[in-house]
């Protein structure tokens, strides 16, 4: 009751006096400060709120950022190695466009270059019709002989190898000779090459086609050191293959009616009889260095 009166005589005293306004902003100006501190800490924890969801859904946009970069960075890394696959593809293929001869390609399953034994393995055997003594090539030279034949693999003597000899001839001159494995990839000898003979450091090797067990003129190797001691009868000749030997990963098979592979023992014996033309050791062969000597 008396709040009601109250209400009246307020009511009455605004209409004649319109005070009750000027009242009101003068609480309100007085409340505001109060307002303020009791919604800061609500704007705060809103804003606290906010960071927290923007920084967590940037975390995730960074996860998701960088497993897509992780992806991206992998596909690029397949893509240069088939770019680089069909590099060494086009350089095998364009060798073997000249050859004469068919060929079939194959790819290398496993590599052995034990000291004593250079040889790899490819992924065509018996079932394939490989038959040992036929020639292996890269796009860049002459790699060596098949030598065991299994039903899905065979084996093949690198030349290289301390026991393979491949009849040679220096492509500048015709000069036929023969080149040694010594054990080391990257050298092969030529130990009965004439002390007078023409040939130069650089000379390009190639088959010579003797023995039919290699296609004739296809390359081998160049020549690195001349070595010519005064009162011998042969020169000490070292030359580098030209096949990736320890780096390739696709061959050519060639097909033509093979021959036994060719080994060290068969070609000295062939050269036989002559005390003039010892042959060095694949120790002594496979180090230039090995043996001193005037340069040529």
């Amino acid at each position: 009751m008396l709040y009601g009166l109250l209400a009246v005589v307020l009511m009455a005293m605004d209409h004649r006096g319109h005070w009750v306004p000027r009242v009101r902003s003068a609480v309100e100006f007085a409340v505001e400060p109060v307002y303020h501190v009791i919604e800061w800490p609500v704007h705060a924890l809103r804003n606290l709120y906010g960071q927290f969801q923007s920084r967590r859904s940037l975390r995730h946009e960074n996860r998701r950022l960088e497993v897509e970069l992780l992806g991206q960075q992998a596909e690029l890394q397949r893509l240069e190695t088939l770019v680089e696959e069909n590099r060494r593809l086009r350089a095998l293929f364009e060798g073997a466009e000249s050859l004469e001869f068919d060929y079939r390609f194959a790819e290398l399953l496993h590599v052995d270059l034990d000291p004593f034994s250079h040889q790899v393995l490819i992924d065509l055997g018996r079932r394939d019709d490989v038959v040992p003594g036929q020639a292996v090539i890269d796009g860049a030279g002459v790699m060596g002989q098949v030598e065991d034949v299994h039903l899905h693999y065979s084996s093949v003597r690198l030349i290289s190898d301390p026991n393979h000899a491949l009849p040679v001839q220096i492509n500048r001159t015709g000069l036929r000779t023969v080149a040694f494995g010594t054990g080391k990839t990257g050298v092969l000898n030529l130990p009965s090459v004439p002390l007078e003979a023409d040939i130069r450091e650089g000379d390009l090797i190639v088959t010579s086609g003797l023995g039919e067990r290699f296609p004739g003129g296809y390359p081998v190797a160049r020549v690195t050191t001349i070595e010519r001691e005064e009162g011998a009868t042969f020169a000490r000749v070292w030359a580098a293959p030209l096949a990736a030997l320890d780096r390739g990963r696709e061959v050519l098979l060639i097909v033509t009616p093979p021959r036994e592979p060719t080994r060290a023992t068969e070609v000295e014996e062939a050269m036989g009889g002559d005390d003039s033309a010892e042959l060095p050791s694949a120790e002594t062969a496979a180090d230039p260095d090995a043996e001193t000597g005037g340069e040529g």
